[in-house]
């Protein structure tokens, strides 16, 4: 927890660098998405996607062991995707 001094000082920075460069606190604001995550969340997709075909097919040929495949790969890939995925997103909350 930062003092009451640090966190002025703090937007204090956080004024000057708005004024005096905008673009770089911009940035700061709203980093750029990280492309290893970008990749591990369109991956996750592809897994429930597969799932739900995986389903269907299992529907269609009556085959319980497909349909829970079909229903494991999709429950786990929108798991990966909306929990472990979001897990590691910075803290929003700023003050």
């Amino acid at each position: 927890m930062l003092s009451r001094y640090e966190r002025r000082r703090l937007q204090e920075i956080e004024r000057w660098f708005e004024e005096n460069d905008p673009r770089f606190a911009e940035s700061v604001k709203h980093p750029p998405p990280d492309r290893a995550t970008s990749r591990r969340r369109w991956a996750a997709i592809a897994v429930a996607l597969l799932g739900a075909l995986v389903f269907l097919t299992g529907l269609l040929a009556a085959s319980p062991g497909l349909i829970f495949v079909g229903i494991s790969l999709g429950v786990g890939g929108i798991a990966v995707r909306y929990l472990l995925l979001n897990a590691h997103r910075p803290d929003q909350r700023a003050r």
